[in-house]
C-alpha cells in the first residue's frame, strides 16, 4: 500500500475509548440508578430507573463535561494503535462528541495522552449524537479504512466508498453486511493491515 494511503478514520468512543461504562458511572455518581436486570445496549435510556429521565441532554452534558479527560482506553487499543503508527499509518478521528470547543480540545488532549501526540491528524469533531455523513464525505471513493462500533455510520461509510471495520460491541451484534468485517479488536485489525 503506498504511504499516502496509510490513514484509518476513527470513531473514537467505543473504538479507542471507553464511552458506555464510563457514562454509567457518571451518573450513578450524580444519583441515578441502574435498573435491576439492566443490559449492555446502546439505547442508555433503558438502564437507568428514573422514567423521567430526558437521556439526551445527559449525554450532551457528560460529553462536554471534565470527564471527558478521564475516559480509559478501549482494551489493548493503546498497544495495537502505537504500533500501527510506528508502521506508518495515520488515524483521522470523526467523533459525535459536542460543539463545545473546550470538551473538544479536552478529547484532543486525551488521545494525545493516551496513544501519542502524533497519531492523529484532521479531527472531525461533530456534535452529540450528529451523523457523520458530512466528515465522511470528505473521503468519498477513497477506500481508506474506516472503523466504527455503530451499524448506521457503518453502512454510511459504505456508501462513501470506504472500507468498513465495525468494531464488536454488545450492542451491534445483530448486525450483519456481506460488505463490512466484524474485529474484535485492534490487534486483529493490525493483524488485517499487516498482511
Amino acid at each position: 500500500m503506498q504511504q499516502s494511503n496509510r490513514i484509518i478514520l476513527t470513531d473514537v468512543d467505543g473504538v479507542l475509548l471507553e464511552w458506555e461504562n464510563h457514562f454509567t458511572k457518571w451518573m450513578i455518581s450524580r444519583g441515578y440508578k441502574l435498573k435491576d436486570n439492566f443490559v449492555s445496549e446502546y439505547n442508555m435510556q433503558k438502564r437507568f430507573e428514573d422514567h423521567n429521565l430526558n437521556i439526551k441532554t445527559e449525554i450532551r452534558e457528560f460529553n462536554k463535561s471534565a470527564w471527558m479527560g478521564t475516559q480509559p482506553p478501549m482494551p489493548e487499543s493503546q498497544t495495537w494503535v502505537k504500533l500501527l503508527h510506528a508502521e506508518g499509518w495515520t488515524f483521522i478521528p470523526i467523533t459525535s462528541q459536542t460543539s463545545d470547543k473546550p470538551a473538544q480540545e479536552l478529547r484532543k488532549r486525551r488521545l494525545g495522552e493516551l496513544f501519542g501526540e502524533q497519531v492523529f491528524s484532521n479531527y472531525h469533531i461533530l456534535g452529540t449524537g450528529a451523523d457523520k455523513d458530512s466528515a465522511l464525505a470528505e473521503f468519498h471513493n477513497t477506500g481508506l479504512y474506516w472503523v466504527e462500533d455503530k451499524p448506521k455510520n457503518a453502512l454510511a461509510g459504505l456508501n462513501y466508498g470506504l472500507k468498513v471495520l465495525l468494531y464488536d460491541r454488545p450492542y451491534n451484534r445483530d448486525f450483519n453486511h456481506p460488505d463490512i468485517t466484524r474485529v474484535n479488536n485492534w490487534k486483529q485489525i493490525h493483524e488485517m493491515l499487516v498482511k
